[in-house]
């Protein structure tokens, strides 16, 4: 690859589809999980998680490391310059930023939930890094010449978690529990059930 990847995040690409894949997986759901079990004293559970996070992220992984394989370590042109790097994590981190406060403001979760340990992480972590490599290493593999199942492997994964969102958005579930910074650890049950997704737990 080019020095024209952001540090760090390029440096994921750089080593073959194992690395670029390891890279994802430690964000999320790797990432999410250590910081829910430290942070918020709770194990991820696959049941008790949202699709797109549990599912979803680990497939977006399976289409980094395909797009890294399908470059062999070269990006496309415009997405190895730094200004188009900045970009992709300018996006990633305002849609992260604008999906909290429309949560917030339609009620799917309280205050204390949005700014639960791994709620901060998944809107200001997974999203901008994620979002960077998924853009660069899918795009590329997309447009470098290879084979197209490989291909329709990206497509597909990709597919799955857009589908995993939108399921998400119609079957609530607790996704973060309310937090108390004070004491560092979440706030006592009975949570009273004051938004969306607190609604959905509760009713279990």
């Amino acid at each position: 690859m080019t020095g024209g990847y952001l540090p760090v995040l390029g440096d994921a690409l750089r080593h073959g589809p194992w690395v670029a894949a390891a890279a994802s997986l430690a964000v999320t759901p790797v990432g999410f999980a250590v910081v829910a079990a430290v942070l918020e004293r709770r194990l991820f559970r696959i049941r008790h998680e949202f699709l797109a996070l549990s599912v979803g992220d680990p497939l977006l992984a399976v289409s980094v490391a395909l797009g890294v394989w399908l470059t062999r370590g070269r990006a496309p042109s415009g997405a190895a310059a730094l200004p188009f790097g900045v970009a992709c994590l300018a996006v990633g981190l305002a849609f992260g930023l604008l999906q909290w406060r429309a949560e917030l403001r339609t009620g799917f979760y309280t205050r204390a939930q949005a700014l639960a340990p791994t709620k901060v992480w998944h809107q200001l972590v997974v999203y901008p890094a994620l979002g960077y490599w998924a853009w660069t290493a899918d795009l590329g593999g997309l447009l470098a010449p290879g084979p197209g199942p490989a291909k329709a492997a990206i497509v597909g994964c990709v597919a799955i978690w857009l589908l995993a969102n939108a399921y998400d958005r119609r079957h609530p579930k607790l996704g973060h529990p309310p937090y108390d910074w004070s004491r560092l650890r979440p706030q006592r049950p009975p949570w009273p059930a004051q938004s969306a997704s607190l609604r959905a737990y509760l009713s279990r």
